[in-house]
């Protein structure tokens, strides 16, 4: 497979997206990369996402082991404890289309993940992201050409209605209401209910919650708003039932939000 080019500056030590590597209609949400440059825990939120994450030592060229790691959707935070040269390269994949490119059902996996040899196990393919690597640099682009290439053998795509019940929820960051989504599509609430819970893994209600807690983050850390202004903005009730969501979902409070990692978030 042709490994389709991205930009980035090589072996960033903290979690970046690569320019060029979102391509919504084949279900990538985000190509990023990391290479830890001390020893360190990197508290990882829950974003309702599922990732295919490529593990490395910088510090060997060529590359010869990797290690691939598939993770489920959470719905709470965890630390990940990482030394140094200790990399990653990983595509986060778009709500609905996990089945999709790896034939596994994101509900298996909630709050879990697979490595390695389970990853390989559940899906085989996945092997020929482990071979041999001259540089990091190859790896985002291998990522991106397996997802192309497991979209291109025809694999059934998320179904437009899927598409939109998400849409949805992300345009509302979360506050919509399941029956009023139900109306919009004239279907049962019990139907959005599945939908929701097959393409991402998690019911209506938990997803819903935590979009709306990545809303309220950013806005009290990129738009500085005060914890009571970003609560009402955010669709809490008040300014301490968000901060009990920060703290749920993040180990967080609205004082203390400088070193965390908030990763992008599509439709």
């Amino acid at each position: 497979m042709t490994q389709p080019q991205t930009s980035y500056s090589p072996h960033p030590s903290r979690y970046t997206e690569l320019s060029g590597g979102a391509d919504p209609g084949r279900g990538i949400e985000a190509v990023w990369v990391s290479v830890a440059d001390k020893a360190s825990a990197h508290r990882v939120l829950p974003d309702g996402r599922c990732d295919i994450i490529l593990r490395f030592c910088a510090k060997v060229s060529p590359i010869n082991s990797i290690t691939v790691v598939v993770t489920g959707p959470t719905t709470r935070h965890y630390d990940v404890v990482v030394k140094p040269g200790m990399g990653f390269a990983g595509i986060r994949l778009r709500p609905g289309f996990f089945h999709a490119i790896l034939g596994l059902s994101p509900v298996v996996l909630r709050d879990g993940n697979l490595v390695g040899e389970a990853a390989i196990g559940a899906c085989p393919p996945l092997t020929d992201l482990c071979t041999e690597a001259t540089s990091p640099d190859e790896l985002p682009g291998r990522l991106v050409a397996f997802v192309q290439h497991r979209i291109a053998l025809g694999n059934v795509l998320p179904p437009k209605q899927t598409l939109r019940i998400l849409s949805a929820l992300h345009a509302s960051g979360g506050r919509l209401p399941v029956q009023d989504i139900a109306r919009m599509q004239d279907i049962s609430t019990r139907t959005v209910q599945r939908i929701v819970r097959d393409a991402t893994g998690l019911s209506p209600k938990s997803y819903a919650r935590i979009l709306q807690f990545h809303r309220a983050l950013r806005l009290l850390r990129d738009h500085h708003m005060r914890p009571s202004e970003a609560a009402s903005e955010a669709g809490y009730a008040d300014q301490a039932h968000m901060t009990h969501a920060l703290r749920d979902f993040g180990g967080l409070s609205p004082a203390r939000l400088a070193d965390v990692t908030l990763v992008t978030l599509g439709d």
